[in-house]
């Protein structure tokens, strides 16, 4: 606490300004890659400056991080504002929308600190609580808002933001409401075989442990090979280096991760559409149990490489687009909104239904990874998000 105090206050306006501009060089290097992999020397380099002046304001790369981040939650808690749940909708993400940067430095970083999650919720949940939302409401409501703010650009969808939130508010298809049926949450993933070389198929299988265990930034290819019982040169044979090794991995994830969803809808072919959605979702769920080790590489991978993120969230959210405008002409969902064009329309509906798969699973995965007792509480949740997705908001919260 002591260091803490001894750390200079800028009061002139040349001090001001050089501590902006050390806060600016980091939010810009903090919104393209985690924590981390951010070092002193690449903000003061960025904010062309010594690192005797990043010193004088800072005793260390943690506290300006948290300095920034603390900011942002204050800035946003004080901008979500309205009489009405919409409103406050709407303005939560007019303030991310204008603050995109802090809003990628949030999402690249929450998955590795614990408390950046915790303040977030705790921010929303306060909102939530002034319109008397129950907590499967509250993870109703703010899962599509958070998850476009952060997502959206990477399938490149776009987003008018008061109507995403009343397409939110009313619910977006008529007419389903039933209970869902006990078929929808008896599934057990399969696990996923890669029908790769052999030799290619181990460097995969232990990089999957080790990333898992430890973390990207801390595997070396050294690290692999010794779990493989290979020499180093062999390594280079399949892989160019460790991140393609990452690009490979996540890839695989999401061919198994598809193919179990796939399972689990299929079991429920005779069910309406949307009870195939909660069988998927709960699929989802089994799958990264089974995997857990891969639902920490996907959300680590997001941090590492932009790229990485795309491919996966694009490789999720097209052929959803394209399912989803099947299942409408068909006959097979019904939506609400009817002012939308058809693209827009299973946009908003692909967002929405991926964000519940991302949300999810920090409920039911990052905070712990479930048990078999906790199975009955998945279940339950999952009927009463069902009861929200097919009635919405609109009729008790407008």
């Amino acid at each position: 606490m002591e260091s803490r105090a001894r750390r200079r206050v800028p009061r002139r306006v040349d001090g001001i300004e050089t501590k902006n501009r050390i806060k600016l060089a980091a939010v810009e290097l903090f919104s393209n890659s985690n924590f981390s992999s951010v070092s002193i020397s690449q903000i003061t380099k960025k904010a062309e400056l010594s690192a005797g002046a990043f010193y004088q304001y800072y005793i260390n790369k943690e506290e300006l991080f948290r300095e920034i981040v603390e900011e942002f939650f204050q800035q946003l808690e004080a901008s979500i504002v309205g009489d009405t749940l919409s409103k406050s909708g709407v303005s939560f993400l007019e303030f991310c929308r204008n603050n995109a940067k802090l809003v990628k430095v949030v999402h690249l970083n929450e998955y590795f600190f614990e408390w950046i999650r915790n303040e977030f919720e705790s921010i929303l949940r306060k909102v939530s609580k002034r319109f008397g939302l129950t907590s499967v409401g509250h993870f109703y409501f703010w899962s599509p808002l958070r998850f476009v703010a952060a997502f959206s650009d990477l399938v490149e969808a776009e987003i008018n933001n008061e109507e995403f939130v009343r397409f939110v508010m009313s619910g977006p298809v008529d007419g389903c409401v039933e209970d869902v049926p006990q078929k929808a949450f008896d599934f057990s993933p399969e696990r996923h075989v890669i029908e790769i070389d052999e030799r290619r198929e181990q460097i995969l299988a232990n990089a999957e442990t080790l990333f898992g265990t430890y973390g990207y930034d801390k595997t070396q290819v050294y690290d692999i090979v010794r779990a493989c019982g290979m020499a180093v040169g062999t390594f280079y044979l399949y892989f160019k280096n460790k991140l393609e090794v990452l690009h490979e991995l996540v890839r695989w994830i999401s061919k198994g991760l598809r193919y179990n969803v796939k399972l689990a809808v299929e079991k429920c072919r005779d069910c309406p559409r949307l009870v195939q959605e909660i069988a998927g979702l709960y699929a989802f769920v089994k799958f990264f149990k089974m995997h857990f080790n891969m639902y920490k590489i996907v959300r680590e991978s997001q941090s590492i490489d932009v790229a990485i993120a795309r491919e996966y969230y694009g490789s999720i959210y097209h052929p959803y687009t394209v399912a989803l405008s099947r299942a409408i002409e068909e006959g097979k969902l019904k939506p609400k909104v009817s002012e939308l064009n058809r693209e827009r329309l299973v946009s908003y509906l692909a967002l929405m239904l991926m964000s519940y798969g991302h949300f999810i699973g920090e409920r039911f995965l990052l905070s712990g990874v479930i048990d078999e007792q906790d199975n009955g509480e998945l279940e339950n949740f999952l009927e009463e998000l069902f009861v929200y997705i097919c009635k919405g908001l609109e009729d008790v919260h407008s």
